[in-house]
């Protein structure tokens, strides 16, 4: 367990709005054909404990975003049923009640879960045991209830009940519980007392483990956010660690309008429909067919595009297979796509088989799927592999050059890999703008080394005519090597001029 304050990855595309809008023309796209259907949310499954806990995203609207425009128009209908529960709620799987709080927008569980006799839970049981109507919160959801109260420095003291911990020597840990969230004393088993609650969000330098909102524990805890009692912070838990679950409302209120949060959100007191379940700059950007299209210009604008350099002048492809568009990059002699290639070819993936993922990261490919089979005879063969007419995969002398002399952190990596609470970036430069992001790994045949997904935003790498790189880093010290037949990382390809 480290600590480390990080929003989830997929809320980085949320943040469009500070990135210039280079689409293509609207004109360009009327048949334009999204392969992927967004993520409808955690199919009901069975916990460790063997309980299942039935129709835990049953309360998931599957209400249609394509907006032309008009947001009123999308909420009219459902705002005339949708009603935020106040007061209680009763689990009707197992007849248990819960007092419920409404904090700034959100309405939260104002206690903890005890669902089939348990009141902590793995990580993988935690993002599936909410009742309908109720989710597990995101980080991203966290942080806005951190917000509300006033800041991580205070949170702890603001949301902690007003009596049950410690109060004695090293003084008095109660809180003030002045917003009714209560949150209660738990023994931690590392030698102290404090609340720790799980997110949905994955740690960004570690996939494999989860992230917690901890609640600042007594001192002789082993893992703490600060030596004072008000503060809460983000941290890290191996999957397998047992804490509490608090689950959110999936209806919010924006003024006087009830929506669903998991297919909308509020923005200057209007409700939008997500857009390929993402939140989005409703002042810049319009959703329609589950696409954004810029307001100004009615020019297409992809997701992964938040990767790019800004100072750089790109060039715009349209694969004609499947109609999507990709930004490009002279490079010396070559064009690059400067995005990792999405055409969903037989076999090809998702992370976690989530469309959301290759919105930002493309797809991946094994080696024998990127070539379509063909196996390089020397080392100066050109294979076209999964690349459209025209387009095929580098060759790892093409690859090198890109980098050229200085560290790839300077010359090919994006300079937005991921954002923390405080929305500091990592220090890498993007001089080529090839925007290279770490799409993780997907192990085919997952072993006791590497589980089936893997090193999301930490570890990436591509597939070329006569090699296959998987780099790694972490905190910028790095290494690189070949990846197995078994493995699924993701493709660049280039042209010449």
């Amino acid at each position: 367990m480290k600590k480390i304050s990080l929003l989830t990855t997929l809320s980085i595309a949320a943040m469009i709005a500070a990135c210039g809008d280079n689409g293509s023309s609207a004109d360009d796209v009327d048949n334009i054909d999204n392969v992927d259907n967004v993520s409808s949310g955690n199919e009901p499954a069975t916990l460790s404990s063997g309980v299942n806990p039935t129709s835990s995203s049953a309360g998931i609207s599957s209400t249609d975003t394509s907006s032309t425009g008009s947001s009123s128009s999308i909420v009219s209908s459902e705002s005339s049923v949708l009603q935020e529960p106040k007061d209680s709620f009763t689990d009707s799987r197992d007849g248990k009640s819960y007092k419920l709080v409404k904090i700034g927008d959100q309405t939260w569980m104002a206690e903890n879960l005890h669902f089939a006799d348990s009141l902590i839970y793995v990580f993988d049981d935690a993002q599936k045991v909410c009742p309908e109507n109720f989710h597990l919160p995101s980080m991203e959801e966290f942080q806005e209830l951190i917000d509300f109260v006033g800041g991580f420095a205070v949170a702890a003291k603001a949301l902690k009940s007003t009596s049950g911990w410690p109060n004695g020597e090293l003084g008095d840990w109660n809180g003030t519980d002045e917003f009714g969230f209560n949150a209660i004393p738990i023994d931690s088993g590392d030698g102290g007392t404090d609340e720790n609650f799980w997110t949905t969000t994955h740690d960004y330098h570690r996939y494999s483990t989860g992230m917690m909102l901890k609640i600042n524990p007594y001192p002789t805890s082993k893992y703490r956010c600060s030596q004072s009692a008000d503060s809460a912070c983000f941290l890290n838990a191996e999957p397998d660690t047992k804490l509490s679950v608090r689950c959110l409302s999936n209806i919010s209120s924006c003024g006087p309008v009830a929506y669903n949060n998991r297919t909308h959100f509020c923005q200057n007191s209007t409700v939008h429909p997500l857009c390929r379940g993402r939140k989005y700059d409703s002042g810049t950007y319009v959703c329609r067919d589950q696409q954004l299209y810029s307001i100004a210009t009615d020019s297409i604008y992809k997701y992964s595009w938040v990767w790019l350099n800004p100072e750089k002048e790109y060039g715009i492809f349209q694969d004609p297979r499947d109609n999507q568009f990709y930004k490009t990059i002279v490079i010396d002699t070559l064009v690059w796509m400067a995005e990792h290639l999405n055409y969903a070819s037989e076999g090809s993936v998702c992370f976690e088989n989530d469309s959301m993922y290759c919105d930002l990261y493309g797809r991946m490919y094994t080696k024998a799927q990127a070539r379509n089979g063909k196996k390089p005879t020397d080392y100066d063969e050109n294979i076209q592999g999964i690349c459209p007419d025209g387009w095929r995969l580098p060759t790892m002398d093409e690859f090198s050059a890109a980098i050229g002399d200085k560290r790839p952190q300077e010359t090919i990596y994006a300079k937005i890999i991921g954002y923390d609470t405080n929305h500091e970036m990592y220090n890498h430069q993007n001089t080529t703008g090839l925007s290279f992001v770490y799409g993780g790994i997907h192990e085919t045949r997952p072993n006791s080394y590497r589980p089936e997904w893997d090193g999301l935003n930490i570890e990436g790498g591509i597939i070329g005519s006569d090699f296959s790189l998987d780099v790694y880093y972490h905190y910028f010290d790095g290494s690189s090597w070949s990846i197995d037949s078994t493995q699924a990382i993701n493709v660049r390809c280039v042209k010449k001029l």
